[in-house]
């Protein structure tokens, strides 16, 4: 991983010195306040979560140092975090690679390709570690139990505008220093009315036998101010499998001003992905109001079969200076 790192840097300057070159710095801060009502002494969420885990006290889940550097021919991306996030996610990881949130390099070989070395945000999955992105203010289960990062290389084809092709060489399930050979698959396509499909794949050995997984999603635009997005996913290893799924329904209210629903559930009945056998349903409700252009205020109300009633409350600041 030292190489790949090192590899990465030496591609700033390697790779074409005639365009202009553009760059930019920026810093994200997600702040939160969360509340289990059925277990009001808490001071932290089971293990299976990885956001928003410290209860009843005010915390970081993700703060973020960004930097990216690109020409024509080339990009280069270096953010480094830290947060309660990193801290329960990133725990496998030693030394310095805990703070590291995407560590990459790009070059564009032809005009329909390009290929990218790294560490990376995951391409499986809807939801990404920065919530700012996401339709709900908490993780659904299948975004926490599926990977947020990975490392390897990727080749990137991209046929017109509403389509997109990536095939991955990969260091295993969500590791940096381990090494456990894998590949992963993805395939975006959006057609002109705003219909956007997802579906991604992982391959390989994580040690108990090879893993299978399959993570699709679909976004409909029902109106100029509602939209309705599906997701799915599907494992399975050593001949046990487990799955997931869940729906968003987003309204829009105002342009400062939006909600989202989400109802879902998961089920890993032989602990293949857990720590033990695991199912629930819950449902949640998101409120988001955009103070300023980096700046927003979101709250979130979710019940669950398992955990009860829990209230999130946060301010997300998101800030970009660039030429």
């Amino acid at each position: 991983m030292k190489k790949l790192l090192v590899f990465c840097l030496f591609s700033l300057s390697a790779w074409g010195q005639s365009d202009t070159l553009h760059y930019s710095f920026g810093a994200y801060a997600e702040t939160y306040y969360g509340r289990s009502f059925t277990n009001p002494q808490a001071d932290e969420k089971s293990a299976l979560f990885y956001n928003h885990t410290t209860l009843n006290q005010p915390a970081v889940n993700l703060g973020l140092i960004t930097f990216s550097a690109s020409n024509s021919k080339w990009t280069f991306q270096g953010d480094f975090m830290l947060g309660t996030y990193s801290q329960k996610n990133l725990a496998s990881e030693p030394g310095m690679l805990k703070h590291i949130y995407q560590f990459n390099a790009s070059l564009q070989i032809a005009p329909k390709h390009q290929l990218m070395l790294g560490i990376m945000p995951s391409h499986i999955g809807l939801e990404s570690a920065k919530n700012w992105e996401n339709p709900s203010f908490t993780r659904s289960y299948i975004a926490e139990n599926s990977p947020y990062y990975e490392s390897g290389l990727a080749w990137v084809y991209s046929p017109s505008q509403r389509v997109n092709l990536k095939l991955f060489a990969l260091t295993g399930w969500q590791t940096m220093h381990k090494f456990r050979p894998a590949l992963g698959t993805q395939l975006t396509i959006e057609n002109a009315k705003g219909i956007r499909f997802n579906s991604s794949g992982f391959i390989g050995d994580e040690g108990k036998g090879l893993r299978v997984f399959y993570d699709n999603y679909v976004q409909i635009p029902l109106s100029n101010s509602v939209s309705w997005t599906l997701c799915e996913d599907v494992g399975f290893e050593s001949g046990n499998f487990w799955h997931g799924g869940s729906t968003f329904l987003t309204w829009q209210i105002r342009p400062a001003l939006k909600l989202t629903g989400r109802l879902e559930y998961y089920t890993d009945p032989k602990a293949i992905i857990l720590a033990e056998s695991f199912s629930d349903l819950s449902q949640s409700l998101s409120a988001d109001y955009q103070l300023t252009s980096w700046g927003m205020l979101r709250t979130e109300w979710k019940h669950s079969e398992k955990w009860g009633n829990e209230v999130l409350l946060g301010v997300l600041l998101n800030l970009n200076l660039g030429q």
